[in-house]
């Protein structure tokens, strides 16, 4: 079995959160504005900001 590293159990835990978060948005609002806001939201500052505070401590 393959494991990963700390930092990428985090990246892989908010991409599947994101992508979970993108399809609810687009399936109950037409907005494309906030699926993307979703997915660089969710997908790339969450992981970003979670992995920093993780490095800090």
């Amino acid at each position: 079995m393959v494991e990963f590293s700390r930092e990428n159990q985090v990246i892989t835990a908010c991409a599947v959160v994101a992508l979970t978060g993108w399809y609810v948005v687009t399936e109950s609002t037409n907005s494309d504005l906030a699926a993307a806001a979703v997915l660089f939201g969710v997908g790339i500052l969450a992981p970003l900001a979670i992995n920093g505070y993780l490095d800090r401590e």
